[in-house]
């Protein structure tokens, strides 16, 4: 009885021992050196148009969820989902007062999973972040017409193409992240990107100034390529640090 006391005794210790470390603030607070391992970030901001697309569109919001497991403080894996939408927006439309627009908004829903490199000096650390996947959109029906003239017939600058359009393409995002820890487990963060659907989606027919009517060799076809400009909160889900150690969150 008195060596199965003994050996209660013993692993009890240990086991308050064992607590008490779990306990122990670190000399060196862990968020400033390490990097949580599962993360979650919830980003709001501005969808810029680029390239061919910025003729038929104008600038209109983005929302985006991304998860991110980091198998070391350098290294992370990422799945993002993304949806975004533009004003329609003809390069015409803003020089005549006289045209007739029927104005629907595009929309992209996008779903991409690729690494992120990440760098940590204090509270501040930067992520390079490149994705691809897969993009779904609509491709509304929108029209510019002008019969500014009465003896003149209407004169239909603009028209979708449904023929010459898709409802998905593959897809492309990358970025730059800049994230301050504004707690142990919180960071707030700015972020500039780039996405971009591959596959020539949008499909349009149009007039130059000297065409009366449309010509079958004038579709043009358009990747839907936006510049975003975020900005958001990242989120630990776990204390668990990529380092083994956990989180201390306890009194400063």
């Amino acid at each position: 009885m008195k060596k199965i006391a003994l050996l209660l005794l013993l692993m009890s210790t240990i086991g308050f021992s064992q607590d008490d470390l779990k306990q122990v603030k670190p000399e060196t607070a862990v968020h400033l050196r390490e990097i949580p391992r599962h993360n979650l970030s919830v980003a709001f901001g501005v969808a810029q148009p680029s390239g061919d697309f910025s003729d038929i569109a104008r600038s209109g919001l983005n929302v985006g969820l991304e998860y991110t497991y980091y198998t070391n403080k350098y290294l992370g894996l990422s799945a993002g989902l993304r949806h975004q939408y533009n004003e329609f927006g003809y390069l015409d439309t803003d020089t005549n007062p006289e045209n007739n627009i029927s104005s629907n908004n595009y929309t992209t829903t996008s779903i991409s999973i690729g690494p992120s490199f990440s760098y940590t000096r204090n509270r501040f650390q930067l992520d390079v972040m490149l994705k691809g996947g897969m993009a779904f959109y609509n491709n509304p029906e929108n029209s510019v017409s002008n019969n500014e003239l009465q003896d003149v017939p209407t004169r239909v600058l603009y028209q979708s193409d449904t023929a010459n359009s898709k409802s998905a393409s593959a897809y492309i995002e990358g970025g730059l992240r800049f994230n301050y820890y504004f707690r142990r487990s919180v960071q707030l963060f700015f972020s500039p990107q780039y996405n971009t659907t591959l596959g020539n989606p949008i499909g349009y027919n149009f007039l130059d100034e000297n065409s009366t009517s449309f010509i079958p060799e004038e579709v043009r076809t358009v990747n839907a390529s936006n510049f975003t400009l975020n900005f958001g909160i990242k989120i630990a889900l776990s204390p668990e640090y990529t380092s083994g150690e956990y989180r201390y969150d306890g009194d400063e």
